[in-house]
């Protein structure tokens, strides 16, 4: 890529494997929602909210467990598979499953005694303690899916870890697809939000299947080499774990973080204060502020399999310059697809949703647009610190953050009960600009010494 031409950006199998993975983003989030305009006629407000609610108890209680494990194994089988280190990127998928399978089972056991007692706890003076119960026990089944989710995960990182990316859209793709037909049916069939909690189950198990074949067709490509799946679990007894999960631990506690603020408490949040129906029509515009949000994530999974073989190779040069483009073209694309967006919302849901969905959608999406916005500008930001072994700054910085922008959060919410939480998403994301300066400083002053060691 030469820095001189900006096309040459263009052109190069970054955006390439960016644009795949947006095509594949773009069909999932149509797919998804499409699955909410279904749900939404099918259960209810009331009824999707609590289906939203199940997900995401689970979500809570799986993000306290789970490590980022998937997001480090990455950068190892990209790093390793670039110098053609056949033994460790088959022993990295081995961590992967042993880390899946450990942790799996230890929220399986624990998540059946915690999660309804968690839902009582906090939603039974709101919905009742009989339901809060019942949403705790759905909540307590979603448990098992991860460990069900097992074979799927090992190929989504071995073929976003070799660059594979047409492989890997077509997987996300077709479980989305079997999730959506699964989830609807299910609904459909018990008028229930427990049918669609069956039909979520179901689909990992089907996307496992498909996956472990789609797994096995890509290891025909010599180009980049994979290992067999006997031969990732013939490995497993002996990779040695803690190892391993310390590099996970540490890149788990900026994602997790990440994911509690933005995806998982706000719900948690709005249920407790107003109900599950405005759930419902947080998660409608989260779903469709996710449009323009898809452009994020197919250059996010591509920044860090591609800035891990630059790292590989210690080019810093094209590194700082991959992170740079890919930073600003993002946040101009997040503006452009945003402004054309935001004026559709309202006339699109009145014509799809019951018609109480319309307003507060509309005024949550013009929330969660600003939000995503500013989020673009952290779109390198995981690959960065993880690959400049800046993880303790990153630990400070986001202890730091947590400390300005939790007190702001409760004071939003305890002014405007109905959107303070989602006003605290913005307040949340405004701290990306000091990751901009600090990365900034670091490119400037102690890149080039850092890198020749």
């Amino acid at each position: 890529m030469n820095l001189r031409d900006p096309l040459s950006f263009i052109r190069s199998k970054f955006m390439r494997d960016t644009a795949t993975l947006q095509l594949g983003g773009a069909i999932n989030q149509f797919s998804q929602v499409l699955s909410s305009v279904l749900l939404a006629r099918v259960l209810t407000a009331q009824g999707q909210g609590l289906f939203f609610l199940a997900i995401t108890l689970q979500a809570l209680f799986y993000n306290l467990v789970n490590v980022g494990v998937v997001q480090a194994t990455v950068t190892q089988v990209a790093a390793a598979s670039v110098r053609e280190s056949r033994d460790k990127v088959a022993a990295w998928l081995a961590f992967l499953v042993k880390s899946y399978a450990l942790f799996s089972l230890a929220m399986i056991a624990t998540g059946w005694f915690i999660l309804p007692r968690v839902s009582v706890w906090w939603y039974a003076q709101r919905i009742g303690h009989e339901r809060a119960l019942e949403l705790g026990q759905w909540a307590a089944w979603m448990t098992l899916w991860p460990l069900l989710d097992t074979p799927r995960a090992v190929a989504q990182v071995a073929f976003q870890g070799t660059r594979r990316m047409l492989p890997l859209a077509q997987l996300d793709n077709a479980v989305e697809i079997m999730r959506v037909f699964l989830v609807v049916l299910g609904a459909v069939l018990t008028r229930s939000p427990s049918g669609a909690i069956a039909g979520e189950i179901a689909s990992r198990l089907l996307g496992s299947y498909l996956a472990a074949d789609m797994y096995h067709t890509a290891r025909s490509d010599k180009n980049a080499w994979l290992p067999s799946l006997r031969d990732v679990l013939a490995r497993v007894p002996e990779i040695p774990f803690v190892r391993g999960i310390q590099l996970g631990l540490r890149v788990g506690l900026m994602r997790n973080t990440t994911a509690l603020v933005l995806n998982i408490l706000p719900p948690l949040i709005i249920g407790a204060q107003t109900g599950s129906a405005h759930v419902a029509y947080f998660k409608v515009a989260s779903k469709i502020m996710g449009l323009p949000g898809m452009l994020l994530a197919g250059v996010s999974r591509t920044v860090l399999p591609a800035m891990s073989e630059l790292r590989g190779t210690r080019d810093l040069a094209r590194f700082k310059s991959m992170y740079t483009r890919s930073t600003w073209y993002s946040v101009l694309g997040m503006a452009v697809a945003i402004a054309v967006l935001l004026p559709l919302v309202k006339p699109l849901v009145a014509m799809f949703y019951p018609l109480d969905y319309a307003q507060p959608v509309l005024f949550f999406s013009g929330i969660l647009g600003l939000a995503t916005l500013l989020s673009a500008m952290g779109v390198g930001q995981e690959a960065f610190y993880i690959l400049t072994d800046q993880l303790r700054q990153l630990l400070i910085l986001t202890l730091v953050g947590a400390l300005v922008t939790i007190p702001l959060n409760v004071v939003l919410i305890r002014a405007w009960p109905e959107t303070g939480v989602v006003w605290g998403l913005v307040v949340y994301q405004t701290w990306a600009l000091v990751h901009l300066v600090y990365i900034a400083i670091y490119f400037r002053r102690r890149a080039e010494q850092a890198w020749r060691h």
